[in-house]
């Protein structure tokens, strides 16, 4: 062969081939010194590092089909039955690795290579009455033969079925467990049957090929032998360098991740076009880079859009034929490659791509080391619902041809298994009809749905890659142009009428309609529309003369009583915006808020004068003034706002510590009470309870609601505001009508005994679904969003139904717009959480004296879908459902990482909270005195409960991930509030060990402790002393010792130990609880007192005194 020739050939191999070709050249000198050759005799073999890790997960959950590999060809043409048997049993007998059966020899594995195996293929007739229901019938068939397990202990580990569809047409069926089979062994085994089917009819030209100077087995003795020394450490300095530190790719989920891995699952097929991919082609060309890199780099944008991480991993399957003399191998070559690629600083497309191609050859140049022992040597957190370092995979193979047999057509079927061996797999072929991939996915973490949505995510990046090579990835379009119309325009709220009059004049449009109406009442004491009107008449022209304009600002720091309303709507009439001030809080603090807010007077009453700083604005004594307002004129002024004028300006935290004032406007404020008004139906029959602080926005929706709309308010005084059965009690003496109180409030209260109440709303933060059960059988409960920003709240959601955990957030109401981006402000797909940004008439104009901040927060609508044209950045975790509800997971900031693992507190607040002996719940992030970061949970018991640590750690480990149970669970008798009702993080008390379950230096209790402590677990992992709460993992034990333990103990107590037992909780502890319970289940009579015999006196006399309290013998 010519030099251009061989560069012709060279060029038309794939681009993982020609990599692995070069990597082969490049460690030929190496590799010669490695010779392979036949094991001594015997029938015996040890197994390759391949097969022991699906030997290994086989022990863990036996009785799976996950690695059935399927296989099926429709033959037609005049099969002559006999001769295919006969050339199957050929290729059979050739090849050990289907003669082969596994076994377990003192916790390793083995292989055993049989003499012989029958061969049988049954030729079956599938039922029907036609051709087509025939083939039907075979093909369903034909997915339940690929469905039923294999035991690796009963050679052969394959089955096949013949299935006649009709005269001269045949459905061949070959199931193989991929413990002796890959891809490759499929084109193996397809050019041998035909071969050896064309000499056993007699074919001419035909020879029989070459015998196998090897065999699969010798292959795993070598491997064996080969790696060690030099290159074992060579190799596990590279894999740990690379891998350690790796994040878990959290991809969202439509259901919760279960405690322990499963394995059902679907699969999907789809394709690009031809032009698609030779586009790619040329793309692969023009950077450098293999096919399968830009394939990968495709994935990777639309992996780092649904999940916002930078640092992606994904496992690729590697053929691992390098040497020549596995070539003609059937058997298990293949090895995972665990590609560890960074998205970091926003790179271009071809930026992307090289990062990428590095890797790949990177890992390919380094695929030798097994990937068990990957994972032995980076040791990631393990986790028994993920398999370690991946759970996301991706690869392109090359399609095996079918068996030419002679005188007859085979077509190649591709039948789907039920099962899914990761969370996700990516399967791609190329065809000469374009890019062909098939998705394999858990149906117990995903819909199918989503994974046909993120079909056409990759189809759309993989179109967009060539015109956007130059482009940040964070700008390549990755939802499709229909879906991106769809969640721009269908889950906006509708459109309405703008706003026309200002809250005061709303307010006087009800006085004239009822003046004698009751409007307030506090403290038993009822003020009627007529008496707060003309009281507040009176203050704005007091107001006026001590210098307040229109514009202006008045600061309100007042008792929760009439007086405090009089204030509000004088300041308004005044065409003034309130300014609330918490007296109680620290005097700098209300300092600074005056200063900021520059009020020309401050409205207050002597109750709490006093407690305003000196030097300030001028400060107006309400109870002091009453005889001088008395001779004020009542009547309504004949001035007022404007729409546009500010009604109130509210102070919240910042993230600097320095409260930031947001303005709110008349014309939201009115936008807001009609929306809602008309949603909930307001009446002037309506009485609502006012709980929240004048310094939070619900008071808004409470307060002017209710007087805007004719109802009564109820207004909770500041004595009875934390004091619940008060708040239980004025709720149900004043019949009230419309409840809105913060989750840890609503948890307190009785709301079976508010038989008046016909609505309640909840909102401000998250809670669970027993909260919503409790409060929405007797009356309608909504969960409102939105933030200060946003006057009050602005998305909705209907609690209806019975709730397992908690409710969605909803869609937004009239005039709003509410949508999910990400940190480059491109719309997220459903399901994928991101910040929630928002916009519509009542959305603040910005922030008090801070245009920088607004500026920051408030940004023009790139999407021109906000009435206003501006969207305000929440930043708020959510994402959006299917039904286009919007789902709240927590605050951006609220994230927090654990050992690599990223973790929403949320999520665990709300198992905790839906376990019936919980009342209250916050997890937080502790950082301990050594700069550890550990999850701690802070409970109180619900009414009549004492819920116990150990119990409620359990509890979440039946639910979540084992790192995100809290390694303390701390019990209060009641969280600490804040005045809005929250949980007051603040005010948390650190833990102490009485907190945690565990620990590193416990002693063993029992016998049986003490001997798997100091017997099996010591000894194994060469340790001089194991704590019982100790994890296996995590002191040094990888998997393959898991084997070995766990057969240790089986041999020691004799009891039936299983590895997902060991799994569930790899401590000392946790397995002397499972070997006792066995035991003590088949001890004799005899057995049993002696057992009592040992045990102190008090303590059989309490066993004893238990049983027969129970009536029992």
């Amino acid at each position: 062969m010519s030099m251009s020739e061989l560069q012709d050939d060279f060029a038309r191999q794939p681009g993982d081939h020609r990599t692995e070709l070069l990597n082969r050249l490049k460690s030929e000198k190496q590799r010669s010194a490695a010779v392979m050759q036949p094991r001594q005799s015997g029938d015996t073999a040890p197994l390759s590092f391949s097969q022991e890790s699906l030997w290994f997960l086989d022990q863990f959950a036996p009785g799976q089909s996950t690695y059935n590999v399927p296989g099926a060809f429709r033959i037609g043409g005049d099969l002559d039955v006999e001769a295919f048997r006969a050339a199957f049993a050929d290729v059979v007998a050739r090849h050990e690795s289907m003669r082969t059966s596994l076994h377990d020899q003192g916790g390793e594995g083995l292989q055993r290579i049989h003499d012989t195996v029958p061969v049988e293929m049954p030729v079956i007739e599938p039922a029907g009455s036609t051709p087509d229901e025939r083939l039907a019938a075979a093909r369903k068939l034909a997915t339940d033969a690929g469905r039923e397990p294999f035991d690796l202990t009963a050679a052969p580990l394959w089955r096949v079925m013949l299935y006649r569809i009709d005269e001269g047409d045949h459905l061949l069926v070959l199931v193989v467990h991929h413990v002796i089979w890959d891809g490759w062994s499929m084109g193996v085994f397809c050019q041998e049957l035909a071969a050896f089917y064309g000499i056993r009819t007699g074919v001419e030209g035909i020879e029989a090929p070459e015998p196998p100077a090897l065999q699969y087995a010798d292959y795993a003795t070598w491997q064996r032998e080969w790696l060690q020394g030099k290159v074992l450490d060579e190799l596990n300095e590279y894999w740990r360098d690379r891998l350690t530190g790796a994040p878990v790719v959290e991809f969202p989920t439509d259901r919760p991740r279960p405690a322990e891995a499963t394995f059902d699952g679907a699969t999907l097929h789809h394709q690009t076009t031809a032009d698609v991919m030779e586009d790619l082609h040329g793309l692969a060309r023009e950077t450098g880079a293999s096919p399968f890199a830009v394939y990968l780099a495709a994935f990777l944008i639309v992996l780092h859009r649904h999940t916002g991480q930078e640092d992606l991993t994904v496992g690729s399957a590697a053929a691992n034929r390098s040497r020549t003399e596995v070539e003609r191998m059937i058997g298990y070559f293949i090895n995972i490659l665990v590609l560890r690629n960074d998205l970091s600083g926003d790179p271009t497309v071809r930026q992307l791509i090289g990062r990428v191609h590095d890797v790949v050859q990177g890992a390919m140049a380094h695929g030798e080391l097994p990937f068990d022992r990957v994972v032995d040597v980076v040791r990631p957190p393990r986790d028994p619902a993920r398999t370690p370092l991946f759970q996301i995979g991706f690869g392109l193979s090359n399609l095996a041809e079918p068996p030419r047999l002679p005188g007859l057509t085979v077509v190649p079927e591709s039948p789907d298994l039920d099962t899914s061996r990761f969370d996700m797999t990516w399967g791609l072929m190329e065809t000469t009809d374009g890019l062909v991939f098939t998705l394999e996915y858990n149906t117990n973490l995903f819909d199918a749905d989503t994974m046909n949505a993120l079909a056409g995510h990759y189809k759309q990046v993989l179109r967009a890659l060539v015109p956007f090579l130059n482009t940040p990835i964070s700008r390549v379009p990755v939802i499709t142009p229909s879906e991106r119309e769809e969640l721009l325009t269908k889950w906006n709220g509708p459109t309405r009428p703008n706003a026309t009059t200002t809250l005061s004049q709303e307010f006087e449009l009800q006085v004239e309609r009822d003046p004698d109406a009751v409007a307030v009442v506090a403290g038993g004491t009822a003020m009627t529309y007529g008496e707060l009107n003309g009281r507040a008449n009176r203050l704005a022209r007091l107001l006026a003369e001590n210098g307040v304009e229109r514009g202006g600002r008045v600061a309100l720091a007042m008792p929760r009583d009439h007086d405090l309303i009089v204030s509000m709507f004088a300041t308004l009439k005044a065409g003034a915006a309130y300014v609330p001030i918490d007296s109680s809080h620290p005097p700098q603090r209300v300092a600074g808020m005056l200063a900021d807010a520059a009020p020309a007077v401050v409205l207050s009453h002597s109750s709490v004068a006093g407690n305003l700083p000196d030097g300030g604005p001028k400060v107006l004594v309400l109870d002091e003034l009453a005889d001088i307002l008395a001779g004020y004129d009542d009547a309504n002024l004949d001035y007022g706002p404007g729409l546009k004028d500010v009604a109130y300006v509210l102070f919240t935290s910042g993230t600097t510590g320095r409260p930031k004032g947001v303005l709110i406007e008349h014309h939201s404020v009115v936008e807001f009470v009609d929306a809602i008004s008309e949603m909930f139906e307001i009446v002037p029959s309506d009485r609502i309870v006012a709980f929240a602080s004048l310094t939070f926005d619900v008071s808004v929706f409470e307060i002017f609601t209710a007087l805007c709309r004719g109802a009564r308010i109820n207004l909770v005084r500041d004595e009875e505001r934390l004091d619940m059965e008060a708040l239980q009690k004025l709720i149900e003496e004043t019949r009230t009508t419309i409840i809105d109180l913060p989750p840890p409030v609503m948890a307190l209260l009785t709301p079976e005994r508010f038989t008046s109440a016909r609505l309640a709303m909840v909102g401000g933060e998250m809670f669970n679904g027993e909260l919503v059960n409790r409060w929405n059988r007797r009356r309608r409960l909504f969960n409102g969003y939105g933030p200060t920003e946003c006057t009050v709240a602005m998305v909705y959601y209907e609690c209806i139904g019975h709730f397992e955990s908690g409710p969605p957030i909803g869609l937004p109401y009239a005039n709003h717009v509410a949508h999910v981006v990400d940190q480059h402000m491109e719309l997220l797909p459903y399901g994928v959480a991101g910040e929630l940004v928002i916009g519509g008439v009542g959305l603040t104009p910005g922030y008090l004296n801070d245009p920088f901040l607004t500026q920051a927060k408030i940004v023009h609508d790139p999407f021109g879908t906000a009435p206003g044209g501006r969207l305000y950045h929440t930043g708020d975790l959510v994402k959006r459902l299917r039904n286009g509800n919007l789902m709240c997971l927590g605050r951006i900031d609220a994230q927090v990482k654990i050992r690599g693992q990223r973790i929403e507190l949320g999520e665990i607040e709300t198992v905790l909270a839906s376990h019936p002996d919980v009342g209250q719940v916050s997890v937080q992030a502790w950082t301990d005195e050594v700069g550890e970061k550990h999850l701690v949970a802070y409970v109180s018991p619900a009414a009549g409960t004492s819920p116990e640590v150990t119990l409620l750690r359990g509890y979440v480990s039946e639910h979540l991930p084992r790192h995100m149970v809290p390694a303390y669970v701390v019990l209060l008798e009641q969280l600490p509030l804040t005045v809005a009702g929250k949980v007051d993080a603040r005010r948390l008390p650190a833990p102490d060990e009485s907190a945690r379950t565990g620990g590193v230096s416990a002693e063993p209790t029992t016998e049986t402790e003490r001997v798997l402590a100091e017997e099996i677990f010591a000894p194994l992992l060469r340790l001089t002393k194991v704590g019982i709460h100790d994890n296996f993992f995590e002191i040094g034990g990888n998997s393959l010792q898991a084997t070995q333990l766990v057969s240790r103990i089986r041999d020691r107590f004799g009891v039936d130990l299983g590895l997902a037992e060991f799994f569930r909780s790899p401590t000392v502890a946790h397995l002397a609880g499972v070997v006792d319970a066995q035991k003590q289940e088949s001890l004799s009579d005899e057995e049993l007192l002696a057992l009592l015999e040992q045990m102190p006196e008090e303590e059989v006399a309490r066993l004893l005194g238990d049983q027969e309290g129970d009536g029992s013998a």
